[in-house]
C-alpha cells in the first residue's frame, strides 16, 4: 500500500508550481517580533498577517510580567493540568475570565483548538445534535466530529433557516447546541446574539460561542460579543483563544461549574495534554489589565480598522461584510491572489492569501489583519501599494 496517495500527489505538484511560479508566500521566516512592522525573509514590511490585534504580544507591561513568572516557574510546568499542572497563575486568569465574562468557572487549555475540540465533546455526544453556522471556525468541525454527535448546518447568519432547521429537529434530538464564531475569521462579520438566544428560547436550545476574534475587540470594555449586545447570559458555553487578544497561545472555555468541572476529567484534549505554561498566563492576565486600564489600544484599533475599510471601498476592493479587524479582500480567483500576494510583499505589505481548500475558488482572497499599532502611514502606504497592484493586475 502507497503512502503518497493521488490526493497528495496533487497537493505536493500545486506547491511545486506555486514556487516555481515564485508566487508561493507561505512559511517565510520571520525574524522579529509581531509588531505593526516585521522582518520576514531578511525584508522588513508593514505586519498585515497577524491577528496580534491589540499590539499586546510587545507590550512593555506583558513582557515584564512574563519575565517576572520565567523567574518563578522556568519555562513549562511539566505535566497535564490534573497532575503536576495547575499553578496559583492558572487559577488566577481561570477566575478572571470567568469574572469576565460572568461564568460560574473556567477551564484552560494549550491552544485555543484544543478548547473548540474539549467544549463541544463535553456538551455533546449520541442522540444530540450540533446544530452550526455554514462559517464556523474548523476546530468546531472537528470537535463534532470527536463528540459522535449528529450535525446539521445553516446559512451564514440566516436567522430564518436556522430557525427553520430547529423547528425540524426538537423532536428529533435529546440536545440541540447552536454554535456560531462570534466574529469570523475569514469574513470579519459577527454572529446576531439577540436573535440567537430568540431561537434558543423558542426551541429548547443551547448556545456556544466562539470568542475568538472577539475578545479584547467587540464591547464597551473589550469583553466581546455579549458584551456587545449587553447580553451576558445569552450563551450557555464561552470558548476562545488568546492568541488574537493577547497575541499569545492557548484557549479556554467558560461555563457552569459542574460542566467545566466535568469537562476537566473527561475531555481528552484536555486530559491528555500537557498545561499551558504559566508564562503565557502571566502575560495574558497582564493583557486583561490593560484593556482596563489602557483603553486607548481598542479606541486605536477602531480608528484603524474604520479608515482602512473605508479607503479600500474607494479603491474599489470587494472586503464582503467585514465590519471588524479581519478584512478580507475578496479576489475570487486562485492564481490572481497568490500573485497579489507576492507583488505587495515585493512593495513591503507581508498579509496571508487565502486559497481552496481554506475557502472555495471563488472565494479566494487576502485575509488582512488590522492592529492597534499601525500608524495612519502604515494604512497609507498600504492602501497606495493595494491600488497599484489592484490595477495591475484587473482587479479593480
Amino acid at each position: 500500500m502507497a503512502l503518497i496517495n493521488e490526493t497528495i500527489k496533487k497537493q505536493s505538484e500545486l506547491v511545486t508550481l506555486l514556487k516555481k511560479e515564485n508566487i508561493y508566500t507561505y512559511s517565510l521566516e520571520v525574524g522579529s517580533a509581531c509588531e505593526n512592522h516585521i522582518t520576514v525573509n531578511g525584508k522588513e514590511c508593514i505586519n498585515f498577517i497577524s491577528n496580534n490585534y491589540l499590539g499586546f504580544s510587545t507590550h512593555p507591561a506583558v513582557l515584564e510580567a512574563v519575565s517576572t513568572a520565567l523567574q518563578k516557574y522556568g519555562l513549562g510546568i511539566g505535566g497535564s493540568p490534573l497532575a503536576c499542572g495547575t499553578t496559583e497563575i492558572h487559577y488566577r486568569l481561570m477566575n478572571r475570565i470567568a469574572s469576565v465574562y460572568g461564568q460560574e468557572s473556567c477551564v484552560l487549555y494549550a491552544s485555543g483548538y484544543q478548547a473548540m475540540l474539549g467544549s463541544v465533546q463535553t456538551a455533546l455526544g449520541k442522540g444530540d445534535v450540533a446544530v452550526l453556522d455554514a462559517l464556523v471556525h474548523r476546530s468546531i468541525l472537528d470537535g463534532v466530529i470527536l463528540s459522535g454527535c449528529d450535525t446539521r448546518m445553516w446559512l451564514h447568519n440566516d436567522i430564518e433557516d436556522l430557525g427553520s432547521l430547529l423547528d425540524r429537529l426538537k423532536k428529533k434530538y435529546r440536545r440541540m447546541l447552536i454554535m456560531v464564531d462570534s466574529v469570523y475569521s475569514m469574513d470579519g462579520d459577527w454572529a446576531n446574539l439577540p436573535e440567537l438566544y430568540r431561537l434558543k428560547k423558542e426551541h429548547g436550545a443551547l448556545i456556544m460561542i466562539d470568542e475568538a476574534h472577539s475578545l479584547g475587540v467587540l464591547g464597551k470594555t473589550g469583553r466581546g460579543l455579549p458584551e456587545h449586545f449587553d447580553m451576558p447570559n445569552a450563551p450557555d458555553i464561552i470558548s476562545g483563544t488568546f492568541s488574537k487578544f493577547a497575541g499569545a497561545i492557548g484557549g479556554f472555555v467558560a461555563g457552569p461549574y459542574e460542566f467545566i468541572d466535568y469537562m476537566k476529567h473527561t475531555a481528552s484534549p484536555y486530559v491528555f495534554s500537557a498545561s499551558l505554561s504559566p508564562l503565557i498566563c502571566a502575560g495574558v492576565l497582564k493583557s486583561f489589565d490593560l484593556l482596563d486600564e489602557e483603553p486607548e489600544w481598542r479606541q486605536r484599533l477602531w480608528e484603524n480598522i474604520k479608515f482602512f475599510l473605508s479607503g479600500l471601498a474607494g479603491l474599489g476592493f470587494d472586503t464582503g461584510p467585514s465590519k471588524t479587524a479581519v478584512v478580507p479582500l475578496i479576489i475570487r480567483d486562485t492564481i490572481k491572489t497568490m500573485l497579489f500576494n507576492r507583488k505587495i510583499f515585493e512593495m513591503g505589505v507581508y498579509a496571508s492569501p487565502i486559497v481552496h481548500p481554506a475557502v472555495p475558488p471563488a472565494e479566494s482572497r487576502i485575509r488582512l489583519g488590522v492592529m492597534a499599532t499601525h500608524t495612519r502611514e502604515d494604512l497609507e502606504k498600504t492602501l497606495d501599494v493595494f491600488a497599484k497592484v489592484g490595477k495591475d493586475l484587473g482587479i479593480i
